[in-house]
């Protein structure tokens, strides 16, 4: 069975401002259309010269971009026949890359991710918690109280009582999975702070932080889960809220 064939030499790419990092910068991009199911697992890319006509760079730099993606699981090369998306793309080295935060898309994604993950991980931790986690749940939660408007603040000390949510599942693979996306998920903690900053969903989120702790202290399993996933679901409404404000 042969593989998809290569896109049109004329694939639109954005342009690339001449950024500090040529060989990053192509490279991303390339991805984000992987991850868009743009170019298909399979699916063969536009060869290196093609490439360096598209972004208007040497096949030098094209080169180096196919070989951090390479490296990263999303590309295979064939000798003498050219590169192509894996077949296993994804899977072998998971990611969210920076830049999936600027996109609406990838965005919302991610924070349907964050509201199934964390809402395990909170039905877990009524179930596992230590008293000496509650009591760290118990400080991070006072901090969080203590913000108030203060957005920057908020948005760290609420991602420290989210990450202590984790820790208090007591399983290791809850624990190293949050510990690993924590720098995307404190970004979407601040994005969801500021647009929050002065309003009436500042007291609504520290509502829905004392109702996860009073579920996961109480031991109330199933309690614990729906009051974090209501919590980050009204997280998510009201960002989409304020973006569908700023459209024309």
């Amino acid at each position: 069975m042969n593989a998809p064939s290569t896109p049109a030499a004329d694939q639109v790419f954005s342009s690339l401002g001449r950024p500090d990092n040529l060989p990053d910068e192509i490279a991303s991009q390339i991805r984000q259309k992987i991850v868009l199911r743009e170019f298909e697992p399979g699916q063969r890319l536009p060869t290196e010269f093609e490439l360096a006509q598209m972004f208007a760079v040497s096949r030098n730099v094209v080169r180096e971009a196919i070989a951090r993606l390479k490296l990263s699981g999303y590309v295979d090369t064939r000798r003498g026949v050219g590169s192509f998306v894996a077949l296993d793309v994804g899977t072998r080295n998971f990611e969210i890359a920076p830049e999936d935060l600027l996109q609406p898309e990838p965005l919302l994604h991610i924070f349907w991710l964050r509201v199934e993950l964390e809402s395990g991980a909170a039905a877990q931790a009524a179930l596992h918690r230590s008293p000496e986690q509650i009591e760290t749940l118990r400080q991070a939660l006072q901090r969080v109280d203590a913000a108030g408007n203060d957005w920057q603040a908020g948005a760290d000390h609420a991602l420290d009582f989210h990450m202590a949510v984790g820790e208090a599942t007591n399983n290791p693979y809850f624990v190293r999975l949050l510990a690993h996306l924590r720098h995307v998920f404190r970004g979407a903690v601040r994005t969801l702070r500021y647009t929050s900053a002065g309003t009436e969903r500042v007291p609504e989120i520290e509502r829905e932080h004392h109702r996860i702790f009073d579920a996961i202290v109480a031991g109330d399993s199933e309690a614990a889960r729906l009051a974090m996933r209501v919590h980050l679901t009204n997280g998510i409404q009201r960002h989409q809220t304020v973006i569908q404000g700023k459209q024309p």
